[in-house]
């Protein structure tokens, strides 16, 4: 009985087709990964992405968050500043049933007497009031003006007899 040997030849072909096939297995997966890190690297920058996005607007909301607390402060000042100047005045009759707020005694800071408009000091502004008369035919009227809201207060009124001349 004679035992064949196995041809060389065969053997050479079987491993080259064995390696081919390892080879072409390798350069599949190696597709397959790199499709699988193409995906991971989407799904990544989407993700990144994302958080910048957030950080942006959590940065935004910081930043007008920051600018309401910097207006509210200003507000504060404001206030303070305001009850401050309020406390040195006093309502005043300057005319029968008519009101403005005078300077308390002692608290003219330097600044000579004066009255402002009561319009203007409820919505917490300080005008002064000017004095003013004006003539007509039958009467003179005297009285202060603002500047800032434009009423005029009469203080007192002059009437002039027409027939004076007559006499």
């Amino acid at each position: 009985m004679e035992l064949n040997m196995p041809d060389m030849t065969a053997i050479s072909g079987l491993l080259s087709s064995l390696k081919a096939s390892t080879d072409l297995t390798k350069s599949l997966l190696g597709i397959r990964d790199a499709q699988l890190v193409r995906e991971k690297a989407v799904e990544l920058t989407t993700e990144i992405m994302s958080a910048q996005a957030s950080a942006l607007a959590a940065h935004a909301a910081q930043s007008e968050l920051s600018d309401r607390v910097r207006d509210l402060e200003k507000q504060v000042v404001e206030l303070e500043d305001w009850h401050r100047e309020k406390e040195r005045y006093q309502l005043t009759e300057v005319a029968t049933c008519v009101f403005a707020y005078a300077t308390k005694p002692g608290m003219e800071n330097g600044e000579p007497p004066h009255k402002i408009c009561p319009n203007c000091y409820q919505q917490r502004r300080k005008s002064i009031l000017q004095s003013y008369a004006r003539p007509t035919r039958w009467q003179t009227n005297s009285f202060l003006r603002c500047d800032a809201c434009k009423i005029e207060i009469v203080t007192y009124t002059v009437r002039h007899d027409p027939n004076r001349h007559l006499r």
